[in-house]
């Protein structure tokens, strides 16, 4: 087995181990119960529910296109074998993320041997299989939509061979690809945007042969798999015109009250966010935050180096290493306008993006010494480097170990809790003969739905308008006028949506009270969700404090 091969298995098993150990923490996040509960439902033979209630019907089963306006389907589908091999529940799903963690993990180095040689290809590997967020992340890859990065590895390494070899076939895989990732989730077009961007700005001063080169694109059948690789989104918006309500509808002001026009600010927040990616610091959730500085200041590092070499002694060379950079600034301008929010998560569409950019300068370090130093300088180099390079992914192992410590301990905090699974195991007991049960705020339903394998499945009556109306109302009276009903809540310090006082504005006159029959704890002790009925006035055992 040659050396750099040797580097990939490494970086297969440091990768395996650090994501395998303690799967099931932190606690299932709703993101991840949304995508998998049509999945259970299909496999349980249960109604499927599905969002703006789109999806085909075939076989008398609907089979849902999107999972949200700017979210495909495509977690739902994947999970699925895997449920059938390991069962439905949280280790599968996490178990099919991972699988996807070890194909981007794949893909990395496939891209970094063909653009960069093989050393940099094992490198690149080894660096992106300890990296904290990428590790952690590929955990809970149903979270963040971990497949566009596997996606646009792919389709990178498509164009590649196109371009390398001029065979159609590739150009024409790799618009399927764009499309596929387009329809994974809506934000690819980032990428997209930014793979454009970099190949325009490194063919600049060949921009005639560049221009001969695109027209030798086939268009047609490109143009043809790019809108094949998209049908499920053209589909959905044939069907709601969801994504078109979604993108219209936040152009300037997102339904989280980012404003798209503020550039700089925006900009700003993302290069925070994205050095935070870098330095593994945003993984709060898992019960404390730890940072590899050594981690983000090789990565500027290496962009200095790489513009030197640009500037003065190797052009060519640097300009091929520049790509990973370029793509990745292209994808922070691109993303500084945003449907939802400036999520840290969206750069989960990068991850492998920053090992790559490292490596390649790396390579070309080694590579420009030994033509232009003496021996004993570059050895010299040589040596420095890989102190530098060992030490970094020496320090990130150890922050992945003190995270999954944290963890451990933790059970995951917030919305990320494993309190969820208490909830979901006392419904499943308590929950008596089929009682209504309201969720009352965001992060409840979907865990609650899939935990329980469908047997118990909240209806979100809390909505999602930011202030409440005559919607509410209603939905809530079918509720209320059910003194069976259950009430599910997150504690007063987690509250995303606060219903609690137009909730008593409904039932107080009606001479009913609130009673607090459960609480459930993160492991700290920290109330995180409670369940709660009405009763007459004054019955209350335990009545909720207003």
């Amino acid at each position: 087995m040659s050396q750099e091969r040797i580097l990939f298995a490494v970086a297969l098993v440091f990768f395996a181990g650090l994501t395998i150990y303690q799967l099931a923490l932190p606690g299932l996040h709703y993101d991840e119960a949304f995508e998998a509960v049509p999945a259970m439902q299909l496999l349980l033979n249960q109604p499927v529910t599905t969002f703006r209630s789109n999806g085909l019907q075939l076989g008398g089963r609907l089979f849902p296109l999107m999972t949200q306006d700017y979210i495909g389907a495509i977690n739902t589908y994947l999970a699925i074998p895997f449920f059938l091999l390991l069962g439905i529940n949280p280790i599968s799903l996490r178990a099919m993320a991972v699988a996807i963690g070890l194909l981007t993990l794949w893909l990395t180095y496939r891209l970094g041997k063909a653009l960069y040689g093989p050393w940099v290809a094992g490198l690149a590997a080894l660096l992106l299989a300890v990296n904290p967020t990428f590790v952690f992340w590929s955990r809970q890859g149903v979270f963040v939509t971990s497949v566009t990065a596997a996606i646009g590895l792919a389709a990178v390494l498509m164009w590649f061979y196109w371009w390398r070899t001029g065979a159609q076939r590739y150009a024409v895989a790799g618009a399927f690809l764009l499309g596929v990732g387009l329809y994974a989730k809506f934000l690819f077009i980032w990428l997209i945007f930014a793979l454009a961007l970099a190949a325009f700005l490194l063919n600049l001063h060949q921009w005639k042969r560049f221009a001969k080169r695109l027209l030798q694109v086939p268009a047609g059948w490109s143009i043809f798999a790019f809108l094949l690789g998209s049908v499920p989104l053209i589909l959905y918006n044939l069907q709601t015109r969801g994504t078109l309500r979604s993108v219209g509808s936040n152009l300037t002001t997102s339904y989280y009250g980012t404003n798209n026009l503020a550039f700089i600010l925006n900009l700003l927040e993302r290069l925070r966010q994205f050095a935070a990616v870098i330095a593994g610091s945003h993984l709060w959730y898992l019960g404390e935050t730890y940072a590899n500085w050594l981690s983000l200041v090789l990565f500027p590092a290496a962009l200095g180096i790489t513009l030197w070499f640009m500037i003065g002694p190797a052009p060519e060379g640097a300009r091929r290493v520049l790509f990973p950079f370029l793509v990745i600034g292209g994808v922070i301008l691109a993303s500084c306008a945003t449907v939802s929010a400036l999520w840290v998560t969206h750069f989960a569409i990068l991850a492998p993006w920053p090992p790559l950019a490292v490596a390649a300068t790396v390579g070309l370090l080694i590579r420009h010494s030994q033509i232009r130093l003496a021996g004993g300088q570059a050895k010299l180099l040589l040596i420095l480097t890989t102190i530098v390079i060992g030490a970094s992914g020496f320090v990130e192992i150890i922050t992945d170990i003190r995270y999954h410590r944290a963890l451990a301990i933790s059970g995951g905090l917030g919305a990320h809790s494993d309190a969820v699974e208490d909830l979901a195991r006392w419904l499943a007991v308590n929950e008596r003969h089929g009682a209504p049960v309201a969720a009352m705020d965001w992060g409840i339903a979907a865990p609650v739905a899939f935990l329980t394998l469908g047997e118990v499945t909240p209806v979100e009556a809390f909505g999602y308008e930011w202030e409440t109306g005559p919607d509410f109302d209603a939905r809530l009276e079918q509720f209320i006028s059910d003194p069976a009903s259950l009430y599910l809540w997150r504690s007063p310090d987690e509250i995303i949506f606060d219903r609690g006082e137009d909730f008593r504005r409904l039932y107080e006159p009606l001479g009913l009270e609130e009673d607090i029959l459960e609480a459930f704890y993160e492991r700290s002790g920290r109330p995180v969700l409670g369940v709660t009925r009405l009763l007459p006035s004054g019955a209350a055992t335990n009545p909720l404090q207003p």
